[in-house]
């Protein structure tokens, strides 16, 4: 019985982090957030929309967004998506009506599944990251590096997005009518 309790407790201070790049940095992703990994697949682009989304796919019936994480995080998308590129589904109750929605998050590429030792966070910087430290939950010190812990519910906060594709939408109507 007490190997049981000390194994729960391990279990209790480790975090598993899905390890992925965007551009050309590592960031890791809370496994908790990923309903699944797929290999990427035909992309259809949506007239109109931000260039934080990428387009549509067709994942089993079901059309789901794709955000383009370099984008969405103002990465500089300096690698080409390719063979070695996925998108991790991930999935949240959106509070407005109440029900799952499932979004695609473009990664260049998946390098590992890692458990972590909860202990190897540290908090975000105030200042100086070139990413928005609203997308940014913690870091992760493993030996010499650290990485950033993605906060998904903000990166992909359905209600911000779709703000964003309005916004944008506008503006395109604006400039047609100048």
């Amino acid at each position: 019985m007490t190997e049981l309790l000390d194994y729960q407790m391990t279990e209790q201070d480790d975090i598993g982090l899905l390890f992925v790049d965007i551009s050309t940095e590592i960031f890791a992703i809370p496994i908790h957030s990923v309903k699944e990994v797929i290999e990427l697949t035909k992309i259809t682009s949506v007239p109109m929309c931000s260039d934080v989304i990428h387009g549509v796919i067709n994942v089993r019936g079901s059309v789901i967004p794709v955000i383009d994480a370099a984008t969405r995080l103002g990465l500089p998308q300096e690698q080409k998506y390719d063979k070695y590129s996925c998108i991790v589904l991930y999935e949240h109750e959106q509070e407005t009506v109440q029900d799952l929605v499932v979004l695609g998050l473009i990664v260049n590429r998946v390098r590992s599944i890692e458990m972590m030792a909860i202990n190897m966070q540290t908090n975000k910087p105030a200042f100086g990251s070139h990413v928005p430290e609203q997308f940014v939950s913690k870091m992760m010190r493993i030996q010499d590096r650290v990485y950033p812990v993605l906060d998904m519910p903000v990166l992909l906060d359905s209600q911000v997005i779709n703000q964003e594709i309005l916004n944008h939408q506008q503006s395109l109507l604006r400039y047609k009518e100048q």
